[in-house]
């Protein structure tokens, strides 16, 4: 990695000692919280937890650097921490609170001190470059580019090249991390370690994409040694590829995931309690949706056929919902069952954009044999000047989990299994606001 960096910092040099150079200084100070309604005794045996309440303070810095000859290069450093926490210091058998090990400051790839509160990070060291036909971006940076099943920031690299209606693309991952208002966790290996040893296992991904105007149809795989290979495939069609707005379009999403675990996964219990991983499992992802004018509205279906996503739909998730609004006293932490194994959604949405303002009601519904979760949210977000934004969500959220299962796997509750199916209050509400400079 770091020679890669090294090398690309070097060459970007080189090429923008003819050109012009820029550079641009911006910065955020931001605070996000997630308020629950549901404040009921932790309790490991009959499988109680309260829904988490948490306040964070985030802010960034950022300086991008414009190298010129399609060259770029930027720096960015981050700092988050807790205002606010309903569950620190409520379980005296765990060393920290359930909201900083699920969402904010804890370091999981620390050598040797594996867990350590850090609140600070460099999210952001890399060099670009783009000339429109081909792009390549190394060092750490915001995911989201190139491939649909990986999220956060990314240390590693990727590439891609685009001739006439052919995309072909490609990424590899060494580590990933989290710096935002709502979630901060420095950079940590996804899979381990390969073997054992002291090399990590990292994450590759390659595609090809054929664009013909309003269709595009693609295939991938993404690939961890020793953990799973894992082909797809994905169709978007647009009735109006040129829609901004005004007017009608019809979009079609589809994505099909069918991962194959590797010899020493198969058998082994996902740590979600959602049962064994097998040799194939298989995701499949519909979403309509349709836009007139600024309004908007659509349905989607998401239905894992196995165990599909315990490996790789956790780590990032082409979904247009929120996978993460259950409880921090799960493994996976807030991770909902709509990834668990053999779980069946179904959605529905409409909202609208003005502008600077924007609402939308989501409607969900999932079942699995783990456990069956209900929601209605409705969220809200406004552009109040060019500088300061602020939004949020109020979300009516029932969880009821299955006999056999338990709703938290924290300390070692892990044994503890329901004999009689149980319904939890997961509802909340989130707030943020966000200042930019």
């Amino acid at each position: 990695m770091r020679k890669i960096l090294y090398s690309s910092v070097v060459l970007g040099l080189v090429a923008s000692s003819a050109s012009a150079f820029d550079y641009k200084v911006s910065g955020s100070a931001e605070s996000f919280t997630k308020w629950g309604f549901n404040n009921q005794k932790l309790n490991k045996e009959s499988g109680a937890a309260p829904t988490e309440s948490f306040t964070t303070i985030f802010s960034q810095l950022n300086l991008n650097l414009d190298l010129g000859a399609g060259f770029k290069a930027g720096f960015s450093g981050a700092i988050g921490g807790l205002a606010f926490d309903s569950t620190d210091g409520k379980d005296p058998n765990q060393p920290f609170s359930a909201v900083r090990n699920a969402y904010y400051g804890v370091s999981w790839d620390r050598m040797g001190g594996k867990g350590k509160i850090q609140n600070y990070m460099f999210q952001n060291a890399f060099v670009e470059y783009d000339n429109n036909t081909f792009y390549i971006k190394a060092g750490r940076y915001e995911s989201g580019k190139v491939g649909e099943w990986f999220s956060g920031y990314n240390q590693g690299a990727e590439a891609a090249l685009n001739i006439n209606v052919l995309k072909l693309w490609g990424f590899f991952s060494n580590r990933r991390a989290f710096a935002y208002d709502q979630w901060f966790n420095d950079f940590y290996r996804v899979h381990g370690y390969y073997n054992d040893s002291i090399a990590t296992r990292n994450t590759y991904a390659a595609g090809l994409d054929l664009n013909f105007g309003g269709l595009t149809i693609g295939a991938f795989s993404y690939f961890t040694p020793g953990v799973y290979t894992a082909p797809g495939a994905n169709v978007t069609f647009k009735s109006n590829p040129s829609f901004e707005g005004q007017g009608f379009n019809a979009t079609t999403k589809i994505r099909f995931l069918a991962p194959i675990a590797d010899e020493n996964k198969v058998g082994t219990q996902s740590g979600r309690n959602w049962g064994e991983i097998g040799k194939y499992s298989y995701t499949l992802y519909i979403d309509q949706r349709f836009d007139v004018d600024n309004f908007f509205f659509g349905v989607g279906y998401y239905q894992n056929f196995g165990n599909a996503n315990e490996l790789i739909g956790r780590w990032g998730n082409p979904i247009g919902i929120d996978i993460w609004t259950a409880g921090a006293y799960d493994i996976g932490s807030a991770l909902n069952d709509i990834i668990g194994k053999n779980a069946v959604t179904g959605f529905g949405y409409l909202g609208a954009n003005y502008g600077s303002f924007d609402w939308k009601f989501i409607g969900r519904g999932t079942n699995s044999p783990r456990s069956a979760e209900q929601s209605v949210a409705l969220l809200l977000n406004y552009q109040i000047r060019e500088d300061i934004a602020i939004g949020g969500k109020l979300e009516w959220f029932s969880d009821t989990t299955k006999a056999g299962y338990t709703p938290i796997v924290f300390g070692d509750s892990a044994e503890t299994k329901l004999d009689k199916k149980r319904t939890d209050d997961r509802s909340h509400a989130f707030f943020y606001i966000h200042h930019a400079f």
